[in-house]
C-alpha cells in the first residue's frame, strides 16, 4: 500500500518551470530527484521555506462549480454538469523572512534597505515544490501566488497561497504528484 499523503513538512520553491530538464521527455520522480539534490548547491534554482509559522501550512482544493439539471416532476437531479473544477491550493504563512523573500512572494521592491509596496497586480509565478510528512511530493511547476501581510498569532507573516497554473511544456503537468520511493 500506498504511503498516504499527510500533512506538509517541507516546501521549496523557484523560477517557474519553462522547460523540462535536459534529456527528460515526461517529468517523473527520477527528474524530480535530480532537480532536488542540486538544493543547497551553488548553482540551484530553488530556495527552501525555513521558517513556516506554526500549523499554517497545508494543501486544499475548492469544490467544482456545479450546475444541477433537476426534473421537475420528480424534483430529483437527473443531470450534473461540471463547468469548472476545483482549484488547489498551497498554503504557507512564513513567521520570519528578510525583506527580499517578501518582495519575491508577494511582490514590490526592496529599495535602499526598505520593501516599497510597487504594482501589486502584477501576477506572481514560481514553482512550488511540497514534501509531506510521509515523504511524498507536490509538484506545481508553475504556480500564481498570491503573498500577504498575515497576522497570527499577534505576528505579521508573510502568508502565501499558490494555485498552479498551465505549463505551456509537453510532458509537464500544471499538477503532480509523486510517492516517496519514486522520488527517494
Amino acid at each position: 500500500m500506498d504511503k498516504p499523503f499527510i500533512g506538509i513538512k517541507r516546501i521549496l520553491y523557484g523560477n517557474p518551470m519553462t522547460s523540462l530538464p535536459q534529456g527528460v521527455e515526461k517529468f517523473n520522480g527520477a527528474a524530480l530527484k535530480a532537480l532536488l539534490a542540486k538544493v543547497g548547491d551553488e548553482d540551484s534554482t530553488l530556495t527552501e521555506v525555513k521558517n513556516v509559522h506554526k500549523d499554517t501550512w497545508g494543501y486544499e482544493e475548492s469544490d467544482p462549480s456545479v450546475t444541477e439539471y433537476v426534473n421537475q416532476l420528480t424534483g430529483l437531479p437527473y443531470y450534473r454538469d461540471m463547468e469548472q473544477a476545483g482549484v488547489p491550493t498551497v498554503n504557507f504563512t512564513m513567521g520570519e523572512y528578510d525583506l527580499e523573500t517578501k518582495a519575491d512572494l508577494q511582490g514590490g521592491k526592496v529599495i535602499d534597505g526598505a520593501w516599497h509596496r510597487k504594482d501589486m497586480l502584477t501576477p506572481i509565478s514560481k514553482a512550488i515544490f511540497a514534501q509531506t510528512k510521509t515523504g511524498n511530493w507536490i509538484v506545481m511547476p508553475n504556480a500564481n501566488l498570491i503573498g500577504k501581510g498575515n497576522f497570527v498569532e499577534k505576528n505579521i507573516g508573510l502568508g502565501v497561497a499558490a494555485v498552479p497554473v498551465e505549463t505551456g511544456v509537453e510532458g509537464l503537468s500544471a499538477e503532480m504528484w509523486f510517492k516517496a520511493e519514486d522520488v527517494e
